[in-house]
């Protein structure tokens, strides 16, 4: 069986971020090579630690949508335990709650984008965000019919 397909949206949260096996495999093998140099050429070497480092910290952070769950740095959210769901359009956020209280918040502005206008900026925030809420509440009522959705 297939692992299932995860759609991904950059949004900096305060968790983790994502690191494929391919950045870990690099960032343990420049980890190798710089202590191979610092070993052999002291102060080159030593400046060769940068990239490890580098490729540790530049990892980006992202939502994750699968088929069931959703996964934002160290929250994972069950579609089926979601009990309640808030989406403000005014502010620009989406609330899941559940039995415990409030599983994830999503903001509108946390979203990035490439763009330069301020105009811009706020349009294409909004269409992100409308997009994955849209996808999560779709999700959700698919996993746990009854949920409701109030609007704010």
């Amino acid at each position: 069986m297939a692992a299932p397909a995860f759609i991904l949206f950059k949004y900096p949260h305060g968790g983790r971020p994502l690191i494929s096996p391919a950045r870990r495999g690099f960032t343990w093998a420049s980890m190798a090579v710089a202590l191979l140099a610092t070993v052999l050429a002291f102060p080159v070497g030593a400046a060769l630690w940068l990239v490890p480092l580098l490729a540790r910290f530049t990892a980006s952070r992202y939502l994750q949508l699968g088929p069931r769950y959703l996964l934002c740095g160290d929250t994972i959210v069950y579609y089926g335990n979601v009990r309640r769901m808030v989406l403000s359009r005014t502010r620009g956020t989406l609330a899941l709650s559940g039995a415990e209280g409030l599983l994830l918040r999503l903001e509108r502005d946390k979203f990035p984008t490439n763009a330069r206008k301020p105009d811009k900026i706020t349009k294409n925030k909004a269409a992100k965000f409308e997009k994955v809420s849209s996808r999560i509440i779709e999700r959700v009522l698919q996993a746990a019919p009854g949920t409701p959705l109030e609007e704010a």
